[in-house]
């Protein structure tokens, strides 16, 4: 597959910086409240989908997250999107750090982006499973085959609108990923065929999160 966005070292990625480049982290809250690079914007990848409008066209911008893989991913998006000038830092903030470049580490609240749909946490989750929510991975089959929430449904996004018909409307419905990403795609798109946001619910840091959590998977 053609990669349309570049990835950079830190050391591009700092020169950038002194340039006022925009910078965006696509981390999760908690992890942008304890540690940051100074001035960066956070968007995280949970909410991309939703957001991705925000970032201008009109100039290069770099995504970061901890290692460079959520970013990727952000970047893969951004850039499919038409954004003509995206830049991934390779190996994230941890080799932003480890090539000694600051940090910014005063402390923030961690606060989430209000969405139309209804964000879980692993415990939530839960919660919606035990009353009877229908549980939808939207990952690549071999990713749900390594490992999904007990229960749930396999539906790649490459295939959710055009299945996505088939969900039953009286019924909660739980959108699962790896990290919250793609789901909260599938969770907009749902919002845009009419059904309600306390009827649509998106698991924050998808499979991930929920396993980080101690919550059981099959396979």
């Amino acid at each position: 597959m053609l990669t349309l966005y570049k990835d950079i070292s830190p050391t591009e990625a700092r020169r950038l910086q002194e340039q006022k480049a925009l910078f965006v982290d696509v981390r999760e809250p908690e992890e942008f409240a304890q540690a940051r690079i100074e001035g960066a914007r956070l968007i995280p990848l949970s909410e991309f989908a939703a957001r991705y409008q925000e970032i201008p066209k009109d100039a290069p911008v770099v995504l970061y997250c901890r290692s460079g893989a959520r970013s990727a991913q952000a970047a893969a998006w951004l850039s499919a999107k038409g954004h003509p000038n995206v830049l991934n830092l390779d190996g994230g903030i941890l080799a932003w750090y480890q090539a000694g470049l600051p940090l910014d580490t005063e402390p923030q609240e961690a606060v989430y982006q209000h969405t139309a749909f209804t964000e879980l946490t692993p415990q939530e989750a839960q919660a919606w499973i035990r009353e009877g929510a229908y549980v939808v991975d939207v990952r690549e089959p071999y990713e749900y085959a390594m490992g999904h929430i007990p229960g749930a449904v396999n539906i790649p996004l490459s295939r959710f609108v055009a299945e996505a018909s088939q969900l039953p409307k009286d019924r909660r419905l739980l959108l699962v990923c790896a990290s919250g990403n793609r789901s909260s795609q599938a969770a907009e798109y749902l919002m845009g065929q009419g059904f309600e946001g306390n009827q649509v619910g998106n698991l924050e840091g998808g499979t991930y999160g929920w396993m980080a959590a101690g919550l059981e998977v099959e396979r």
